[in-house]
């Protein structure tokens, strides 16, 4: 182990982790019905910090654990909730969370490595035919008190390396002559995304997942 490297990245970390207490202290502090664009700057920030530290924790267990990166990627996917499910339509991919925005790189880390981890683990467990013509249906949820100006633009979301995971696990190419894409926003119990992943292409094949 080199015990330079080593320090040098748990100081990084250790003041990484110094700057996310003193968000969580402004946000703590701030009136949200008073300054409603400081709290959510800070909740913003607070959100991507928290991210970070987490990127850079798998980070340092990878570099300094024999096998560690595997299994930090188990841990990861396992806790942040993503699961991958066979329907009669095709498979389900659930994250327990809202795809992250444009250009926040610790944002789409946190998430893509415990993705392409979990699809890996799910294709292994089943032989999966990959798709020549597909649906893919990205589902936002949001909480049923998500104020109206909260729920992001299709164009403000990063789709594009979740869908290159997908291509590689369940389609054989996802140009737009063999690859359909939908969007849709809906209210439920808690915020998440829903990725669909159907052989059947068209507006028709919604309507019969929106009713299963």
């Amino acid at each position: 182990m080199n015990r330079l490297l080593f320090r040098q990245r748990l100081n990084h970390l250790r003041e990484d982790a110094l700057r996310f207490q003193n968000t969580l202290c402004a946000y703590e502090t701030t009136d949200a019905v008073r300054y409603p664009e400081n709290f959510e700057r800070l909740s913003l920030d607070m959100a991507r910090q928290a991210e970070s530290i987490a990127c850079s924790t798998r980070n340092i267990v990878s570099i300094f654990q024999m096998n560690g990166r595997e299994q930090v990627q188990s841990c990861a996917a396992e806790a942040q909730g993503i699961t991958v499910k066979e329907k009669s339509y095709g498979y389900e991919v659930i994250l327990p969370h809202l795809m992250p925005k444009r250009n926040h790189r610790n944002h789409t880390v946190f998430l893509l490595e415990p993705l392409t981890y979990a699809l890996k683990e799910f294709t292994a467990a089943h032989p999966i035919c990959r798709l020549e013509y597909a649906l893919i249906w990205f589902i936002y949820e949001y909480t049923e008190d998500t104020p109206i100006h909260c729920i992001r633009d299709y164009d403000n979301i990063e789709t594009k390396e979740v869908l290159d995971i997908i291509n590689s696990f369940f389609l054989l190419d996802d140009g737009g002559a063999f690859c359909e894409l939908h969007y849709s926003t809906r209210r439920g119990n808690r915020n998440g995304t829903r990725v669909i992943i159907s052989s059947d292409i068209g507006l028709v094949s919604c309507q019969k997942i929106n009713g299963n």
